[in-house]
């Protein structure tokens, strides 16, 4: 199974596919080859469609070590961005406790 991501925007690379359209990049985030970029006709759209099967990687292949660090720093990137995630809806309950006892205060002084 290829997990990619498709770059927009980087039409510069200039291969063109066997339907003679530009071939569109897309990022593999495989274990066997994790950020290496490769381009694939524009007409396949998933696995259903395989336009015209042009296939060619843009990048060299990494090195053994590149590719056994990646995977472990991308789940430490994901696992920092859901903490980081779970921070910001604590401190905007805290935030909104603290707006709320701050309305009971000056509530209680007004009476």
């Amino acid at each position: 199974m290829m997990e990619t991501e498709e770059k927009q925007g980087e039409g510069g690379h200039g291969q063109w596919c066997h339907c003679g359209k530009l071939a569109r990049m897309q990022t593999s985030w495989t274990s066997s080859n994790p950020g290496r970029r490769f381009l694939v006709c524009p007409k396949s759209k998933g696995r259903g469609e395989k336009g015209c099967r042009f296939f060619q990687w843009f990048d060299a292949e990494m090195c053994e070590r590149s590719k056994s660090l990646i995977p472990g720093l991308l789940r430490k990137i994901d696992r920092v961005e859901k903490e980081n995630a779970n921070i910001r809806a604590k401190s905007k309950i805290l935030w909104a406790a603290m707006l709320l006892s701050w309305l009971v205060v000056f509530a209680m002084k007004m009476n």
